[in-house]
This record gives structure tokens, C-alpha cells and sequence, in this order.
């Protein structure tokens, strides 16, 4: 793996990570740093905990236990035939936050990570949250008319995206992860972000594409609005479309505009101060 000398620097100050096992068919790979309340990152879809490692853990973790994991058959954890959908996902976070014991959790999700908390209060509500904070990702990929605040206009387009995935999932990759920042990626980092992408196995990426792109989780961010915090960080090129159905559907819940998908990481001073200030107004 290619490594910049400010990963290098991290990993030096933040102890090896772990596995614990949820259920009998998973263990999951974990990362975590300091101590408080504790604060969960999780990446989203073929993403890893090396994705939040550089500025949010060391970040985060001065006032909170900051804890990331890859999600099931990404990543470190282990690859299971079975069971690669978000509807697991939210059982697999409820089985995590358990088997570590966290109270008053606050969970941080980016992209299709997202929906691993929307199929958490699907299943069990608001239990044992203190607020949640949505990267950039809608409750409902395809849009229902135009206008909507979603990643794909329609089911031909995600077809599309899914066929990129199984027939060249390396080319997929390569010409789609540099879009999701304003400025030119370095070819370093172009590769340290694919070595980690490509530890999600092509079938995996596959059914879990499909899964995420279809699911409808509108019910749910209605629910929650007003009952929990909710922070959703949004990029730029999603401003309109996101405000209108947010301020419609969710008016309660706080809205930051900040650059393209990988805000967090291009823009990690400008994402972290955003966070603090939306955490300190909470009780």
C-alpha cells in the first residue's frame, strides 16, 4: 500500500486494530482512540476506516471515543457468501455497539454507510443514540420525479453503475473515485484509496450496489426528525436538491454545504469545525 508520511505519522499514534466477533458468521475490524462519549465512523459503500484515519479519528478523538469499522466484507472484516445487504449492515452495527457496550452512541455515516444506520432505525429506532450525523448520501437513491435530491435518476442508470461494477470493477473505480474531489487527485493517493476499495470483493461491491440503490428509507429520516439530532453534510454540486427535500421532509435537522463526496477528506478543518459546532449545541 502506497502511504503519504502523514498516514504513516497516524498509524503511529493509533494503536493496531482489532477484530470482535457480533455473530457467528462475523467478525469485524475496528479502530478506536481515546475515551467519552463514544462516536462511530462508518465508510461507505467498499470504503474502510483508513478513509477517516488521516483527520477525523486523531481529530474526534481528543474529546470522544472515536471508534470506525469496516462494515461486513469490507475492508479487514470478514467476507461472508451470505448476508451482504444493508438490511445486515443495521443488524451487524446494533450486534458492534452491544458487543463493545456503548451507551448514548453517535453515529457518523458517509455515503451508503448511511444506510447502515437508516436500516439501524428501521429494525430498532433511536435506542441508545445520542444524534446522528449523514455524509452526503440520500435515504432514497433513484429519484421518484426530477428534482429529487438522488444519486441516480433512474433504474437503467443504476444498472449501468452495476454492470461497471461486475464486468470492470478496477476501471469503475479508477475513473470514479477521482470525481468525488474538487482538485486532481495524486496518483498515490489514486492507489491508496483503491488498494483500500479493492479489499470489498467484486460480488460483494455487486450485491451491495443493488441493495443501497433501491432501498427507501424516507419513513425513517421522517421519523427521527425532531426526535434526535441529526447534522447532514451535503456536498455543493447536491445543494438545491438536497435543502428542498430536507427542509420538506426533515425541517428540524441541521444542513452544511461543503465541497464534492469527499469533503471529509478534502476539506478536513472546514468538515471537523462544522461537526464540533453542531455536537457542542447537543446535551
Amino acid at each position: 500500500m502506497l502511504l503519504t508520511s502523514g498516514f504513516l505519522f497516524i498509524f503511529k499514534i493509533m494503536k493496531a486494530g482489532e477484530y470482535i466477533r457480533v455473530s457467528p458468521d462475523l467478525e469485524l475490524y475496528y479502530v478506536e482512540v481515546g475515551v467519552g462519549t463514544p462516536m462511530i465512523f462508518i465508510p461507505g459503500w467498499c470504503g474502510t476506516t483508513e478513509f477517516f484515519a488521516k483527520y477525523q479519528i486523531p481529530h474526534f478523538s481528543k474529546n470522544y471515543r472515536v471508534i470506525s469499522y469496516d462494515p461486513r466484507s469490507q475492508g479487514r472484516s470478514r467476507k461472508t457468501l451470505e448476508n451482504n445487504n444493508y438490511t445486515q449492515h443495521g443488524k451487524d452495527l446494533k450486534a458492534f455497539i452491544e458487543a463493545l457496550e456503548l451507551k448514548n452512541v453517535i453515529l457518523v455515516g458517509h455515503s451508503a454507510g448511511c444506510h447502515n444506520i437508516y436500516a439501524y432505525l428501521r429494525a430498532f429506532g433511536t435506542d441508545n443514540l445520542k444524534s446522528i450525523i449523514f455524509i452526503d448520501y440520500m435515504p432514497k437513491p433513484i429519484a421518484a420525479e426530477k428534482g429529487d435530491w438522488a444519486e441516480f435518476s433512474n433504474a437503467m442508470e443504476v444498472g449501468d453503475f452495476v454492470n461497471g461494477t461486475i464486468y470492470d470493477y478496477r476501471g469503475l473505480m479508477t475513473d470514479f473515485i477521482p470525481t468525488l474531489v474538487h482538485r486532481e487527485m495524486t496518483q498515490d493517493e489514486l492507489n491508496w484509496i483503491l488498494d483500500e476499495v479493492f479489499k470489498t470483493p467484486t460480488y460483494v461491491a455487486a450485491l451491495s450496489l443493488v441493495d443501497v440503490s433501491f432501498a427507501d428509507y424516507i419513513a425513517e429520516s421522517q421519523m427521527i426528525d425532531g426526535e434526535i439530532p441529526v447534522l447532514n453534510v451535503v456536498s455543493e454540486e447536491s445543494a438545491v436538491s438536497a435543502q428542498t427535500w430536507l427542509t420538506k421532509n426533515t425541517p428540524n435537522s441541521e444542513i452544511f454545504l461543503l465541497g464534492k463526496h469527499m469533503m471529509f477528506y478534502e476539506f478536513p478543518n472546514e468538515f471537523n469545525a462544522a461537526v464540533d459546532a453542531f455536537l457542542k449545541k447537543i446535551k
